[in-house]
C-alpha cells in the first residue's frame, strides 16, 4: 500500500517556502484548515461518493520528515536552519 512510503516531499516545492516563510513570521503553529472538494457532482447525479479519505486521515497522521529529506531542503539554500529544525520534529 502507498501508505508505507514516505510521501511528505512530493509537496509542491512552493508549499515549503510559503511554510518556511510563515515560520519566519512567527505563524508556524497556527492552526490551518484545510478540504477536500469537488467543484461539480458528475453527470448531474444526485450524490457522489467520495473515496479515499480514510488514507488521507492516516497519511496525514503519519506526515514526518526523514534526514534524508531535511538535507535536501537545505542543499536548496532558501530555508532557514530553525525552519528545517522545526520540520524534524514536526507532528
Amino acid at each position: 500500500m502507498f501508505l508505507d512510503k514516505n510521501l511528505t516531499m512530493l509537496t509542491d516545492f512552493y508549499e515549503f517556502t510559503m511554510a518556511n516563510g510563515y515560520f519566519k513570521e512567527g505563524v508556524g503553529d497556527t492552526i490551518a484548515y484545510f478540504d477536500m472538494f469537488y467543484r461539480n457532482v458528475p453527470d448531474n447525479a444526485g450524490y457522489a461518493i467520495m473515496a479515499g479519505v480514510e488514507q488521507l486521515v492516516e497519511y496525514l497522521q503519519k506526515l514526518s520528515f526523514t534526514e534524508e529529506d531535511l538535507a535536501y531542503l537545505r542543499s536548496k539554500n532558501c530555508f532557514d536552519e530553525a525552519f528545517l529544525e522545526y520540520l524534524r520534529h514536526f507532528k
